[in-house]
This record gives C-alpha cells, structure tokens and sequence, in this order.
C-alpha cells in the first residue's frame, strides 16, 4: 500500500503585499495634489519619480521604520528584492518578539535620560521566569512575556505607592509640627493611595491568572514519545501509526 504525503501550501501575501503598496501610493498622490497644488496627473507624475539614489535609502531604513511607500519604491524596479526585503522585516519583528524586546517596550514609560536600565531590568525578570519554566513553544513563550509585564507592572506600582505613602507620612508630620495636632489623610492622598494599591492587585492577578494558565497548559500536554513498534504515546494516550494493513489482508 502506497503512501502519499501532503503538505498544504503557505498562503500567499502577494495581493495583500499589492493592495497596501497600492494604498501607500494613493496616499502619497493626495497628498502632493493637498500640500503642493499639483494636479492628479502631476501628482502621479511626482510619486512615481525614481529616487535619485535608486532606491538604497529605503532598502538602508531600520526594519521598523521602513513605509509601506518604501516598500512600494523598491517594488517598482525590482519586486523580487521588495519580496525579500519584505521577508527581512518580517524576520526582524519575530526576532523582536522572541527575545523578548516587544514585550518589555509595551511597558516600557517615558524615558527621558534614554536610559538602557529599564530594558534591562524586563529582560532580567524575563530570563528569571524562563529559566524556571523553560518554555517549549511560542505560546508558553508569550505567557511567560505576560507574567513579565505584569511582575513589571505590579513593581512600579509597589514603587509608586511607597513614595506616595512617603510623602502622605512627611506631610502629616509637617501638619502635626504646624498645629499642633494629628489629621487624616486628605481625600485626594487616600485617592491616590488606593489607586495604587488597586493597581497593584490587578497587576498581581494577571501574573497569578497567566501563571495558572501556564501550569493548565503544562499538566495538559504530556510528553510525545515514539515507540519502535509504531505506537506513538501522546499525553499518556497511545495512537497506532502504523497504517499498513495486517499481512495477508
């Protein structure tokens, strides 16, 4: 009995690749015929211009700032190297997210002094949480990622609300110098107080909630083992894999 082997073919992105360069070029036509006062046909004429440095400023651009315009310019001399370029971005945004970069700029706050710490500090807890658990594919990937943000989240707001109770203790202290005598938190302090704590707990229950879910998905999947005689163990379940008939059948 013979056996055929089929592997279902990739889809293509050709058309939708198409359809959004061609949205680009749109978008830079109206834009001449708004901004510069140019007619349909000079705004064609405008976007079509090959760049002065063939194309290389676009194919020079970082992965994450490169147009969908860029794209379009390369394209329009040599649509097998937009093909590849494309491939190129693609293999930098799974880079981005299997090592954990997109994770961390997701919580990344404003970092006026462009320091390089607080990426490194999400990687640290990251690497922390992978190194225990060891995860084995993309998904158990993305929880241990949710698991960092949220150990991220709920230390900023720990931060947060020790300087804010900080602040509520030297101010009380102030007040009890100046008169004399002992006063309860204002409303807005104890507003700002509970806010934090709040968040504190909702940052809390997500890592706990993705945790859970870790560990469902880990006590769920058992290991896959294949056997000589052609049986196949998977989560603890045996499958035959032979599928040729018995003899003399």
């Amino acid at each position: 009995m013979s056996r055929v082997a089929t592997t279902a073919s990739a889809p293509s992105e050709t058309g939708v690749l198409a359809e959004e360069m061609a949205k680009s070029f749109g978008r830079m036509v109206k834009l001449y015929e708004k901004h510069f006062s140019l007619s349909r046909e000079e705004a064609i004429e405008r976007a079509t211009e090959p760049p002065p440095d063939g194309a290389q400023r676009a194919l020079s651009t970082p992965p994450d700032q490169v147009s969908w315009f860029d794209l379009h310019t390369i394209a329009r001399t040599d649509p097998a190297r937009a093909i590849v370029f494309w491939e190129e971005i693609k293999r930098a945004a799974l880079d981005e997210v299997q090592t954990g970069h997109r994770a961390a700029r997701a919580v990344e706050t404003a970092n006026v002094n462009n320091s390089a710490w607080p990426r490194a500090q999400f990687l640290a807890l990251r690497e922390e949480l992978s190194t225990e658990w060891r995860p084995r594919n993309g998904i158990e990937r993305q929880l241990i990622d949710t698991m960092a943000q949220a150990q991220t989240g709920y230390l900023s707001w720990l931060h947060t609300l020790t300087m804010r109770t900080d602040l509520e203790s030297v101010t009380n202290d102030r007040r009890h110098q100046e008169e004399g005598k002992w006063g309860p938190p204002r409303q807005s302090d104890a507003d700002a107080l509970e806010q934090a704590a709040a968040m504190m707990d909702r940052y809390n229950r997500i890592f706990l909630r993705t945790l859970r879910a870790l560990c469902d998905m880990r006590r769920h999947s058992g290991p896959v083992i294949v056997q000589n005689g052609g049986q196949m163990n998977v989560a603890q379940q045996q499958v035959n894999l032979n599928t040729e008939p018995p003899a003399g059948k």
